[in-house]
């Protein structure tokens, strides 16, 4: 089952903490790359975060973020203690005074500001707090797979279309293969008739039209990117999670395949059914750079 990289889970949670909204977004990207952003008080979950996450998720660019609207028992968490502000303040008036000038430029915006230096409230508990983040986490997770995977659904669709258009054409072209091959070596016959005389000469060099009418024959290739194909369309269709990397590099062999056709052969039909196939293939390209 094929799964974007693309999609959006947002889930909230009322606690007796106070409201806490998570949110996680993912877009593609060729590896894993998770941030997470969270209140500074939330800071010492940052690495657990990053695990469930890559448990889950193997391909993508993953924000998670977490909101905390605390209520009104659990307030002072995110306020400067007012016993460590008032000893903050006496300092900084002391030296001021030292310095020579007044104590009253020690206002409440200059203590705000120097918050850094004050230490950080703590939640008290913290095994509380992890049980609710965590469930938290795994049902946003479920819904942003939920929705990768039916993202994941339309893209396969759209592939498996593609996929049979390009069969179509290169049964086509498999068709025309031996006209083509026939019609090339007619064409350097006549050539040759008209600019050698001799019968010996000329025997010799249609026999190396001949080589070359064999050198230029795209069966192998034509056989080639038929099973490549039907690797594609058995991948997309099995229960593997994790594909995008294999389909990528198969896709990459199908590419190398119709330039081969194309570059072995002159015959303008031919040519003109692997301008279609590449159009084709360059469309799942696309699609293929979002699947994780």
């Amino acid at each position: 089952m094929l799964k974007s990289m693309t999609g959006f889970a947002r889930s909230e949670k009322i606690s007796t903490l106070g409201k806490i909204n998570l949110e996680i977004s993912s877009i593609n990207k060729r590896f894993l790359e998770t941030n997470v952003y969270l209140p500074k008080i939330f800071s010492f979950l940052e690495i657990d975060l990053k695990k469930i996450v890559e448990k889950i998720i193997s391909r993508g660019q993953i924000t998670l973020k977490i909101e905390f609207f605390p209520n009104e028992k659990n307030i002072d968490l995110f306020l400067p203690n007012v016993t460590i502000l008032e000893n903050f303040k006496k300092g900084w008036e002391k030296l001021s005074t030292k310095l020579g000038y007044e104590k009253d430029i020690i206002t409440l915006d200059f203590l705000l500001s120097q918050t850094k230096y004050i230490p950080d409230e703590k939640i008290k508990d913290i095994s509380t707090l992890k049980k609710i983040v965590f469930e938290l986490l795994d049902k946003t997770l479920n819904s942003l797979t939920e929705m990768k995977e039916k993202e994941g659904d339309s893209l396969a669709k759209d592939i498996q279309k593609r996929l049979l258009t390009i069969k179509k054409e290169l049964d086509i072209i498999n068709k025309r293969v031996p006209q083509s091959k026939k019609n090339f070596q007619d064409k350097m016959k006549n050539r040759f008739k008209e600019i050698f005389n001799e019968k010996e000469l000329e025997d010799r060099l249609l026999k190396e039209v001949f080589v070359y009418g064999e050198k230029i024959d795209i069966t192998e290739e034509i056989i080639r990117l038929n099973s490549h194909l039907d690797q594609f369309s058995l991948m997309i269709k099995s229960k593997e999670d994790v594909v995008g990397r294999k389909l990528d590099f198969l896709l990459q062999e199908c590419l190398r395949e119709v330039n081969t056709i194309g570059s072995k052969s002159s015959d303008v039909i031919i040519a003109k059914k692997v301008v279609e196939i590449k159009a084709e293939l360059e469309k799942i390209k696309e699609q293929i750079q979002n699947v994780e």
